[in-house]
């Protein structure tokens, strides 16, 4: 039998620009689904994003890929180009959605950076926004149109502002705050206003280009419709909120922003001290060491104001600081004495306590590094 001719690059061409016709076809069914998706969970109320759906959606992808014979990566590269294009438009339609842009803000403080990033996302939904900052007097006409006040000063300052601000707002108002700390500020917010009161902390700094997928956590003190339309507009601006009580809240900041600013301002002193300077490490520098002396570095290029009130104002922070000079001083002990074994019982023990979460730190590491070495 005569062999057969192979099809020519043009005719295989053409197949494949078809296939990569239906592939677009398919994304775009894909969307009409998500536009379904975001009406149903408006209408229940729930976050714009399900962190554990797009593990689960992840995961099928690679679990599907090795069935079919392709690579897994690819597989889940193309999910997360699909997943991020899903993020856009459930943002988009948050923001479409939007019906009350009449509603009037002022926020006090708001010409430092977080003020002014909160403001700008603000405005860009419609509403009107009026900036009061250190130096302006807190007139009463300054609040008497406002709908909702946030205020946005140190926590060295916010108490004070919120029992002179209290007192001015409309009775139908919302009064909120975006400080680190939770349970004093709500308490005084409470205490001088008698309307709606909401306690909000964004998990992120003022560099963040876009609310997609950031953390607030919001504390209900005295709750209502406002409240519950302003927890509804940051979930359609794509925050992704938690609600807990101020109580609760302070005592998870003091893990998670005391200790580990502590232990970073640590680092940035030991490596201060070492005798070595920065310069002569880089030639050296493996990508765990650049990860970590990224976070040192962000952490001093901000404001020292800022971390100071988060690392002396949580009650706290006596003990967990205590308890980190313990730690430290425990395993220098073990090391400086040679001893394998306790050595190995102090890892195992840590190990254990980590056990929940080393698949997803692997995870996020390994993407942490393979993102730092792509780098120059």
């Amino acid at each position: 039998m005569p062999k057969a001719q192979p099809e020519s690059l043009p005719e295989l061409r053409k197949q494949l620009d078809l296939i990569d016709r239906e592939l677009l076809e398919c994304a775009q069914k894909r969307l009409a689904i998500v536009s379904k998706i975001f009406e149903a969970k408006a209408a229940e109320g729930v976050s714009l994003f399900d962190r554990e759906r797009e593990r689960q959606v992840f995961e099928r992808a690679r679990h599907a890929a090795k069935e079919v014979g392709l690579d897994p990566e690819v597989a889940e590269s193309i999910m997360q180009a699909l997943v991020y294009a899903s993020h856009g438009l459930q943002q988009s339609l948050g923001q479409q959605r939007e019906t009350k842009a009449d509603t009037r803000f002022v926020i006090v403080g708001g010409k430092g950076q977080m003020g002014i990033k909160l403001s700008s996302w603000l405005v860009e939904q419609g509403f009107t926004v009026s900036a009061l900052d250190k130096g302006d007097k807190l007139e009463p006409a300054a609040f008497s149109a406002a709908d909702v006040v946030i205020l946005s000063v140190p926590m060295s300052e916010v108490v004070r502002v919120a029992q002179e601000v209290g007192p001015l707002l409309r009775e139908d108002a919302l009064l909120c705050d975006i400080n680190s700390l939770k349970s004093e500020i709500c308490s005084a917010m409470a205490e001088s206003f008698g309307g709606e009161v909401l306690g909000l902390h964004p998990m992120f700094g003022p560099t963040v280009s876009s609310p997609r997928r950031q953390k607030v956590v919001a504390c209900k003190v005295r709750d209502g419709e406002r409240s519950a339309w302003m927890l509804g507009l940051l979930r359609r601006l794509g925050f992704e909120v938690i609600e807990t009580t101020p109580e609760k809240h302070d005592r998870f900041m003091g893990v998670i922003q005391v200790l580990t600013h502590f232990s970073t301002m640590v680092m940035g002193r030991a490596l201060e001290r070492s005798g070595v300077t920065l310069d002569e490490t880089l030639p050296f520098m493996s990508p765990i060491y650049r990860v970590e002396l990224a976070f040192v570095g962000r952490l001093f290029a901000q404001d020292p104001e800022l971390y100071a009130s988060i690392e002396m104002d949580n009650k706290l922070g006596p003990e967990l600081r205590r308890v980190f000079i313990e730690s430290a001083a425990e395993l220098k002990q073990i090391c400086d004495e040679g001893n394998n074994v306790a050595f190995e019982k102090a890892f195992a023990s840590i190990r254990d306590y980590f056990s929940a979460f080393s698949s997803e730190g692997m995870l996020l590491s390994d993407i942490i590094i393979d993102t730092v070495v792509r780098q120059p």
